[in-house]
């Protein structure tokens, strides 16, 4: 008994590690490049190889980011004085990256991972400012109608996910350059 179970532990370390082994995303964000190893794959979903090969087909990719601007609302103020008020804006933003499933060259059975090759297309949640368009500040608890007179870029961050039917979970990146 003894002996079987030592021997089931020796193979299912030697799974973790066969699976560990495929395991590897590099993903360059301004491109959409890059490719992502089975074994990050069956973890995130906790697939085994024969449920990776089954669904392979209805695996997708998605870089999901968050854009935030520094958007400055001017205005008149109630005693007909000049006003701003600084608002901080974030933008979600989703978009599809392209992929094809990388299979083992040498017998064309065995998914090994999936080649990211480019952005597809793009949405966002909420309308980014623009200098020159209409803006409401809060002047001393007063909504003020003003205009947008500058809107800076703060910070851009996201990260790779991967999808399948209606659950997505990021996955850890090897940045490319």
């Amino acid at each position: 008994m003894r002996k079987i179970t030592l021997l089931l532990a020796a193979l299912a370390v030697l799974a973790l590690s066969a699976t560990a082994a495929f395991a590897a995303v590099s993903f360059n964000s301004t491109t959409g490049t890059g490719f992502v190893g089975k074994g990050d794959v069956q973890t995130a979903f906790g697939w085994n190889n024969t449920a990776l090969q089954k669904n392979a087909s209805g695996v997708s990719f998605t870089y999901n980011a968050v854009d935030t601007y520094s958007a400055t609302c001017s205005f008149i103020t109630g005693a007909g004085t000049r006003g701003e008020q600084t608002h901080n804006v974030d933008i979600p933003r989703h978009t599809a990256v392209t992929s094809t499933v990388a299979y083992d060259a040498r017998t064309h059975k065995q998914i090994d991972g999936f080649n990211l090759t480019g952005f597809g297309a793009t949405t966002t949640e909420g309308t980014v400012p623009v200098v020159g368009e209409a803006c409401v500040a809060n002047d001393e608890g007063v909504a003020r109608d003003g205009t947008w007179s500058a809107v800076t870029l703060v910070s851009s961050t996201g990260g790779l996910y991967v999808n399948f039917g209606t659950t997505s979970i990021p996955l850890p990146n090897t940045p490319t350059l």
